[in-house]
């Protein structure tokens, strides 16, 4: 046998095991069972060291085992390996996002411990905030959320404002433009009906739907905005100062 044919036999067999040792500790971590398939994960890493499936492999064993910043470790260096590998890469950011809420988590419990008068239970309720943001402005207001809410809430009130006043207009020109009364200024009141053309109707339709989609945002914006305090409350349960 030649030389390169041996080698190519000899590499597909490392392989062909490497492959299996990875399906048995897979298999092993599906049932939950994190120390056989750390025990397969090292005869795995002994057949191939510098594998991006082996290191994943390792990290998805660490991570079973609860071992995070290992686990880590093993994406990262899987991730040098193999930059294109796009579930280390996934795996990763996990990883990333649960370490960062660990650190506020243990900066949260510190701070309620060495000051626990400044925090309080949370009590704001997601579908209260989208009840008052009916008038809008006011759930965000609920939220603490005061500039925002003064915006809507001006907005919404001067758009209102507006077409009304155009409205209710053109209805007491078009009353007095029908009315026999000899006193009222019926030539006045027919320009002010004829000044409503095309061009200002439109513009109250556009007000109208401007002062509906300020309505809309201001009921969704407020829910999920509570809803997003609400899940940062953290498993204590309290809030930081100023969000009550």
């Amino acid at each position: 046998m030649r030389r390169e044919d041996a080698d190519a036999l000899e590499e597909m067999e490392r392989e062909h095991e490497l492959s299996e040792l990875v399906r048995r500790a897979r298999r092993a971590l599906s049932m939950g069972r994190p120390d056989q398939a750390a025990r397969l994960a090292e005869e795995a890493t002994a057949v191939a060291p510098d594998s991006t499936t082996v290191h994943e492999l390792l990290g998805d064993v660490a991570m079973a085992q609860g071992n995070v910043s290992v686990a880590r470790e093993h994406y990262e260096r899987a991730l040098e390996i193999e930059p294109a590998n796009a579930d280390a890469e996934e795996k990763l950011a996990e990883i990333v996002l649960r370490l960062g809420s660990s650190e506020r988590l243990k900066q949260r419990m510190t701070e309620v411990v060495e000051n626990p008068e400044e925090y309080r239970s949370f009590t704001k309720n997601p579908v209260v905030a989208a009840f008052y943001s009916v008038i809008p402005g006011l759930g965000q207001l609920y939220n603490q959320q005061y500039e925002k809410g003064l915006a809507l809430a001006a907005s919404a009130m001067l758009l209102l404002a507006w077409v009304l006043s155009k409205i209710l207009a053109y209805h007491g020109a078009a009353l007095i433009a029908g009315a026999r009364n000899p006193n009222l200024d019926t030539k006045a009141a027919q320009q002010v009906i004829e000044g409503y053309g095309p061009l200002m109707w439109t513009l109250i339709s556009l007000a109208i739907v401007a002062y509906l989609g300020i309505w809309i945002y201001s009921i969704w914006d407020a829910y999920h905005t509570c809803a997003e305090m609400q899940r940062e409350a953290d498993e204590f349960g309290v809030e930081a100062p100023g969000q009550s």
